[in-house]
């Protein structure tokens, strides 16, 4: 593999990012904030029972998701897009609330969230999470395909060596 071990910014940039925010004002400012720093690739739903919908037909690579929300509080969308996404895939989820104590980020980090975020945002720090989190997920996928290579190399390998002449069995 050639490609350097870090995403470009051209390849963040391209990342496609889920907003489930059930305040519109909220999801304006999100998707501003993204605007303003190079990621034209979001989609935003404001009701939070087409939250796993929209997540599986737009298939992001991050959800920034609002934890009090009429309906299904950020907690249930949370776990359905975790049973929507594959098991060995790293969705990072970044939670943004107004409820910012200690109490509701330990559930929410424990509930399967990647990071926590108290609103008001700033634009500077999300950004960051953002990136950050979307880092993360390249790099793991991209170890994926080179496990998968690897996978693949072993077997062959093993093969060959157990055909070579005079190795001990």
């Amino acid at each position: 593999m050639n490609s350097p071990l870090f995403p470009s910014e051209q390849q963040l940039c391209a990342a496609k990012i889920l907003i489930i925010d059930d305040e519109e004002a909220d999801v304006c400012v999100l998707e501003w904030t993204l605007r303003q720093a190079g990621f034209p690739n979001f989609r935003s739903v404001t009701d939070s029972t087409l939250g796993r919908k929209e997540f599986d037909q737009f298939q992001p690579d991050l959800v920034l998701l609002d934890l009090n929300m009429p309906g299904l509080d950020g907690f249930a969308v949370l776990k359905q897009l975790r049973e929507s996404a594959a098991a060995d895939d790293f969705l990072p989820v970044l939670m943004l609330t107004g409820e910012n104590t200690a109490e509701t980020r330990s559930r929410a980090l424990a509930a399967g969230a990647s990071d926590f975020l108290g609103k008001p945002i700033d634009f500077t720090e999300v950004m960051l999470r953002i990136r950050n989190l979307l880092q993360t997920r390249f790099l793991h996928q991209q170890a994926q395909k080179i496990q998968e290579r690897l996978d693949t190399l072993l077997p062959a390998r093993d093969a060959d060596a157990q055909t070579k002449p005079g190795r001990n069995q």
